[in-house]
């Protein structure tokens, strides 16, 4: 009885749905521009004159 059993029963991972959805849809989400940012040297050198003259 266990024999037979065992022959008509197969392992839970042979029946189980599978769990992932690997479906390869096209992508339908807008494409994203590459935001550049500007050098920032004027600042840099307007904040390096403020601390020189705070020092003296």
């Amino acid at each position: 009885m266990a024999k037979e059993l065992r022959q008509v029963m197969k392992p839970w991972i042979e029946v189980a749905p599978s769990l992932l959805d690997f479906s390869f849809k096209p992508s339908n989400a807008p494409t994203l521009e590459t935001i550049f940012e500007e050098r920032a040297e004027e600042n840099d050198d307007d904040n390096n004159n403020n601390i020189n003259n705070n020092e003296e």
